[in-house]
């Protein structure tokens, strides 16, 4: 795909815009921290973000933007193992904080999943737990829309769809 400088600026701007509200609302996640109507990079929240410092969402939203960089289609298994080894990059490293489901399944699918390996351990925390539902899945669907701007839109949804799998086995969920 070729973006017009534009379209490149605006694929940016989503990215830094994601990443900036996530930073923002870090500190304020799940009540942390009081809203006194006006937002500030306070930093803090479940995992203790230094301010302007983004969570779990975006960490993994990077693991996509980063596969669909190298040019692989998001749907296709190289694609979303690409994805997948960028989710368990990230899970290996420690983060300060993960959201309970996605947590469950990156720790049961181990730190050399495939994207084939990371989706069962996605079915298997379903099963066991009898929920998976979540935003996770949905807080990390910005670049797989900028990945799929020249495509149908069914394609789109495929990726989206897949994406989501990986650690949100829940119909909601995609």
């Amino acid at each position: 795909m070729h973006l017009m400088d534009a379209q490149l600026d605006r694929a940016c701007g989503v990215l830094l815009g994601t990443a900036t509200g996530d930073a923002l609302g870090a500190g304020y996640e799940f009540g942390s921290a009081p809203y006194d109507g006006w937002p500030a990079m306070i930093g803090g929240g479940l995992g203790n973000f230094a301010p302007g410092e983004w969570t779990d969402d975006t960490a993994q939203a990077m693991a996509i933007a980063l596969a669909a960089a190298t040019g692989a289609d998001l749907a296709s298994s190289e694609g979303l193992d690409l994805v997948a080894a960028g989710f368990a990059r990230w899970y290996a490293e420690g983060p300060p904080d993960v959201g309970i489901q996605t947590s469950a399944v990156l720790r049961l699918a181990g730190p050399d999943a495939t994207a084939e390996q990371m989706t069962r351990a996605a079915q298997t925390v379903h099963e066991q737990t009898g929920k998976s539902a979540g935003n996770g899945s949905l807080m990390r669907t910005a670049p797989v829309a900028l990945a799929y701007l020249d495509r149908p839109e069914a394609e789109l949804v495929d990726a989206a769809m897949k994406v989501s799998a990986l650690t949100h086995h829940g119909p909601a969920c995609r």
